[in-house]
């Protein structure tokens, strides 16, 4: 079990290094490069549904009844919801550091709710961060960005084990 947490622990670091590099792009984004659209996806679109999916995570996680957090993203501006998205994916990855235990339901996906481990439940929202952040390379180089490299293993260059 030791050597698995290390792993968590690595994968949660990793998130925060990634998001914190494409933040950092973004956040250099005129308001014209933010609603560009790239085919159907806006930056400013992607970092929207990148903090409601983190938000959307913990609401559920929490049991919580509070749907405001919802309705505010599309009224932050962009400073705030890079602020927000930042805070979210700490909050992530310090999750899946700890390596949680136990079941949890799961209500929105199907017509049916159904129960899964809640460490798979929080891996799919650091998985379902990594595709959109992937989604918002793709665009921010459409929009002629340089993009810096997210690989795994460039993160193991810059941060080595140990």
């Amino acid at each position: 079990m030791e050597e698995s947490k290390t792993t968590f622990k690595y994968l949660g670091q990793y998130n925060l290094w990634a998001g914190k590099r494409i933040r950092a792009l973004v956040s250099k984004l005129t308001k014209k490069e933010l609603n560009k659209k790239i085919g159907t996806k806006t930056a400013r679109g992607l970092s929207e549904h990148i903090v409601l999916a983190l938000e959307t995570c913990f609401y559920i996680a929490d049991e919580s009844s509070d749907r405001t957090v919802f309705e505010a993203v599309e009224r932050y501006s962009m400073d705030e919801l890079l602020s927000r998205w930042a805070r979210l994916d700490t909050r992530l990855s310090k999750t899946i550091a700890e390596i949680p235990q136990g079941k949890i339901m799961v209500p929105h996906l199907t017509d049916k709710p159904f129960e899964m481990d809640v460490l798979d439940f929080y891996l799919q929202y650091l998985f379902h961060n990594t595709h959109h952040r992937g989604q918002l390379v793709m665009t921010l180089r459409a929009l002629g960005k340089e993009i810096p490299g997210t690989d795994y293993l460039m993160f193991f260059a810059e941060n080595p084990p140990g």
